[in-house]
């Protein structure tokens, strides 16, 4: 019975290790903006996140539907290394 506990225990511990090895996370939280912040794009996530959609995108559009409503968000890092490129 141990024996099978421990198993469990390290299988479970992998798991957890491997979800923590991408690069991403996921909060829950309630969408609200005033009338005015909706349209330029102004949204906060629960008391502590701010979220800046640009006008017209759907990022924008979706935000303003979802407002009152709990959402959960997962925020992933797309093409690796690279956090941000300037092009001139």
């Amino acid at each position: 019975m141990i024996g099978w506990m421990v198993v469990a225990a390290v299988l479970l511990g992998m798991s957890i290790g491997r979800a923590a090895d991408k690069d991403e996370t996921t909060l829950t939280a309630q969408v609200s903006s005033a009338e005015h912040e909706t349209e330029e794009g102004y949204f906060s996530l629960g008391p502590d996140t701010t979220v800046l959609a640009k006008p017209g995108t759907d990022l924008q559009r979706f935000l303003a539907r979802q407002k009152g409503r709990r959402i959960r968000i997962t925020l992933t890092l797309v093409g690796g290394e690279q956090l941000s490129r300037l092009e001139r």
